[in-house]
């Protein structure tokens, strides 16, 4: 089975965050949809941190983008998300092969940028929506 070019984003890399990245994430691919992904949201100081879980009540929302470019765009989104072989461990964050359901009720699999430290110090957001619960 081949690697997903699809990346799942849930935060600052959502097209409504607005960051720089966000802007050439959207330069550098084709936005697939909104799309959800089964886990648990945590704040972690201006930004957001997801774990995966089978839990039928948790989501976490989000876009998906298909990479234009996957081989120029990881190096990029690694450095972001300091999970490159160039950063120290422990890392907050793992790049892995996530399913994720899109609006339109099909399931994909994506890459996801999933948080790897303890939550246990961690505000949660019930909503899974990141974008939604920093407006509040």
């Amino acid at each position: 089975m081949t690697e997903p070019r699809c990346l799942f984003v849930y935060g600052t890399l959502r097209s409504a965050a607005n960051t720089d990245l966000a802007k050439s994430l959207a330069r550098s691919s084709t936005l697939v949809g909104s799309a959800r992904i089964r886990g648990l949201l945590f704040e972690l100081g201006g930004y957001p941190g997801m774990v995966v879980t089978a839990q039928d009540d948790a989501w976490v929302v989000g876009e998906v983008y298909s990479l234009t470019d996957p081989s120029t765009a990881w190096p990029v989104l690694d450095a972001y998300e300091r999970c490159s072989a160039a950063d120290p461990p422990p890392h907050e964050y793992e790049r892995q092969i996530v399913t994720v359901l899109l609006d339109g009720g099909q399931t994909i699999r994506a890459w996801a940028y999933v948080y790897c430290l303890n939550t246990a110090d961690k505000a949660r957001i019930l909503s899974g929506d990141f974008l939604e619960a920093k407006e509040s």
